[in-house]
């Protein structure tokens, strides 16, 4: 794959990215999907469909310019690479957007219930509450206008019944930032299991409690 399009440690970074979160329980049965842009060339880099991560390598990626086009790679993008894209479009300082469908997440999804901020890391991860899109079986460009138009400030939304989609600077952060999410979703979780959790929020540049 052509480093003039995309630079090879930005490739290398989607690839270890994944397979490291595909460890963790976040993407049951190889779902969900990872892209990263390129600040230097525009051009979007994406993991494949249907493609196992523990045996991904950079050539399995695909690269896409700005529009959505295919102009590097011998497989075909994730399903959802042109709604990175539409991201990517209405965002432009966002430069990774990560898929997964971590359990508890996708619990909270399945209750309708948004996924409150009630540790440090949940707050630091999401910046806030982390809001539920409504089921959609389609995910074109009405599906992202309305879903970012719910995620508002957060760093991710939840898409009710299927998954968690965040949003980020680098594939490190939107990483990290999904497994915060998924902590504070679980703890979340067991505390309304014994009673009313109380959460967190920001003021100014401290955290309190609400």
């Amino acid at each position: 794959m052509s480093e003039e399009k995309v630079s090879a440690e930005l490739q290398t970074g989607v690839v270890e990215t994944m397979q490291r979160l595909s460890k963790l329980s976040l993407m049951p049965a190889d779902q969900g999907n990872l892209s990263a842009r390129d600040i230097r060339t525009g051009h979007i880099v994406v993991t494949p469909h249907a493609y196992p991560y523990d045996v991904m390598t950079v050539d399995d990626l695909v690269v896409l310019n700005a529009g959505g086009e295919k102009v590097d790679g011998h497989r075909e993008p994730s399903y959802d690479a042109q709604l990175h894209v539409a991201v990517y479009a209405a965002r432009p300082k966002v430069n990774a957007v990560l898929h997964t469908e971590p359990p508890y997440v996708n619990a909270c999804g399945a209750l309708n219930r948004h996924i409150a901020p009630i540790t440090t890391t949940g707050l630091k991860s999401a910046n806030g509450m982390v809001p539920i899109m409504p089921f959609r079986y389609k995910r074109g460009g009405e599906f992202v206008k309305e879903m970012l138009e719910v995620m508002g400030d957060s760093h991710g939304v939840v898409w009710q019944n299927h998954g968690l989609l965040v949003v980020g600077e680098t594939v490190t952060q939107v990483a990290d930032r999904s497994v915060g999410i998924e902590f504070n979703a679980q703890v979340l979780l067991l505390a309304l299991g014994a009673g009313q959790p109380q959460t967190l929020q920001h003021v100014g540049a401290e955290m309190v409690v609400a």
